[in-house]
């Protein structure tokens, strides 16, 4: 790099606002590792459906539809692997 680079890049790097940032920024990722780590699977329940679209007054299979919609969006940022069951199952 040329020195007038790296003369603006201390001088960027040095500025309050900057170094405030990445001073967050480190506190942040600091935390997140200390946290432990991080699983490698993790289950989601369908449950409730049916009783959102009753307490919202909707069409059950509209409160189905909502659920897989948030499941999709949830899908967005990782794969999943899915089981869903009607209530019947486990009423034996």
């Amino acid at each position: 790099m040329s020195k007038q680079i790296l003369t603006l890049r201390r001088w960027l790097l040095s500025s309050p606002p900057v170094e405030w940032g990445l001073n967050q920024l480190r506190e942040v990722l600091i935390g997140a590792i200390k946290q432990g780590k991080v699983p490698r699977h993790i289950a989601f329940v369908m449950d409730g459906n049916r009783r959102y679209a009753r307490s919202h007054r909707i069409e059950t299979i509209e409160g189905h539809n909502l659920g897989f919609e948030a499941l999709a969006r949830v899908s967005t940022y990782t794969s999943l692997a899915v089981l869903g069951a009607e209530d019947d199952i486990w009423e034996g």
